[in-house]
């Protein structure tokens, strides 16, 4: 009584050609994961096999298209009868297998099952209309059990605490962020408690990024590379490092240089993420200034990047700049620079108010002696509402990356010594200038 003309839902789609194309792309996932799987010598399925699983899906979404609205115990069907194929292949498996005790014993996974069972839905997917969905996964799938040895190989790098940091990242945005209430409270209307902690969330994400590659890379990691990645984790804390490297050292600083220079380049493009995650849609202005300072810090990094080739120090003293560093994920460090975020967010507004412009710019000078992820989030974000234009905002933004850089200088002079400081500053000097003149370019026009 339920059931559907065939003719009226096959034809038309068949007349168009979609069908065939659902079924030629339900064909090409079953490839992709097939051929993983045949590369693995995986026992179960390989490269024949799992092109047919993704048909039968598609077959089956057909079908229940067809005998729609009882089309579901097709697809029930379907996944039962997999089930079971896949249950008296196994027992047979098992039986041939039977004098081989250490097999038994050992047992078997279930990664290729539950592969089956996934190609099948992507299948089942695809013809349903839903074909970037059912070809993501397929191709996800696919790359998922590729990496198998490399993430093997990750997780035997990891320590307990390096287990905890992702644990607690979990925690933050996972569990934390859902019941975090969603609407503006506080002075000015100034703090939204979800995207305070939305902010908190990408912000640890990055520098979770950065912690995980240290501790992973650390050991043998180059100092170009540690200045990558400790300038995903605090460029401020990578300056620190690598100048008491240089002192340690004796005066050879060309391999500090670099990476101090580098790990600010870091800061300048994350400062643009931040920025175009605050701004949203009305962030293009922003950004394009915003550059001006990114791209002086790109000449920089690069300078300063030949000399240090033949200063590079040994993997010892690169790898002792990893020991000190911090989990990103702590609950007390995201606690911090919430109530970091949220003082300052009130302040650029409360100053923006009272004092214009020059409110604003008082405020980003003193945020950028020690850090640029507050200010540049509480910035960006009055663009996306509309009460600062983004050259405005990126002239504040700058002013403090500007100051932040000026800070690396003295910092590098107190602990590194004055050789460092004065080539830090030679090669430092083109973004500082060219933030000045972003800021000068900005207030007088």
């Amino acid at each position: 009584m339920g059931v559907q003309d065939p003719s009226q839902i096959i034809q038309p789609a068949a007349q168009t050609g979609s069908v065939y194309l659902d079924l030629a792309m339900a064909l090409g996932a079953g490839l992709l994961v097939g051929l993983q799987r045949q590369r693995a010598q995986a026992d179960l399925a390989g490269i024949r096999t799992f092109p047919l699983i993704a048909l039968l899906g598609a077959i089956c979404g057909i079908l229940a298209r067809v005998f729609e609205p009882a089309g579901v115990w097709v697809v029930a069907a379907g996944f039962i009868a997999l089930g079971l194929v896949i249950h008296a292949n196994r027992n047979v498996g098992r039986s041939a297998a039977k004098d081989d005790e250490k097999e038994l014993k050992a047992g078997r996974g279930i990664v290729t099952e539950m592969a089956v069972f996934v190609v099948f839905g992507c299948g089942l997917l695809i013809v349903l209309k839903q074909a970037g969905i059912g070809i993501s996964i397929a191709a996800a799938t696919a790359v998922l059990l590729h990496l198998k040895p490399s993430l093997h190989k990750f997780t035997a790098a990891l320590s307990d605490v390096d287990v905890r940091a992702i644990m607690q990242f979990a925690a933050i945005s996972l569990i934390i962020l859902p019941v975090v209430p969603n609407r503006v409270m506080g002075p000015f209307s100034a703090i939204n408690p979800y995207n305070l902690w939305l902010m908190v969330v990408l912000v640890t994400g990055i520098s979770l990024a950065g912690y995980v590659a240290i501790r992973i890379f650390g050991s043998g990691a180059g100092t170009l590379l540690a200045g990558l990645l400790g300038g995903l984790v605090s460029s401020t804390a990578t300056t620190v490092s690598f100048s008491r490297m240089a002192k340690l050292r004796g005066g050879k600083c060309a391999a500090s240089v670099a990476a101090i220079a580098i790990a600010s380049l870091v800061m300048a493009v994350r400062t643009m993420v931040l920025a175009f995650a605050a701004g949203g849609d009305e962030s293009g202005e922003m950004l394009a200034w915003l550059g001006v300072f990114t791209g002086g810090s790109v000449v920089a990094a690069a300078i300063a990047i030949v000399p240090a080739w033949k200063d590079e120090p040994k993997q010892s003293e690169a790898k002792s700049q990893f020991e000190n560093q911090k989990n990103p994920t702590e609950l007390k460090a995201a606690l911090f620079f919430a109530l970091t975020f949220a003082v300052v967010q009130v302040l650029v507004i409360a100053g923006r108010q009272y004092f214009g412009n020059s409110g604003l710019f008082a405020v980003a000078a003193i945020s950028g002696t020690t850090d640029m992820g507050a200010i540049t989030l509480s910035t960006a974000g009055l663009v996306s509402r509309g009460e600062v234009d983004g050259a405005t905002a990126a002239a504040a933004i700058t002013l403090a990356a500007v100051v932040n850089t000026i800070v690396k200088v003295g910092i590098a002079w107190s602990l590194g010594g004055g050789m460092l400081a004065k080539r830090l500053a030679v090669v430092l000097l083109l973004p500082i200038l060219a933030g000045v003149v972003v800021v000068w370019w900005v207030v007088m026009r």
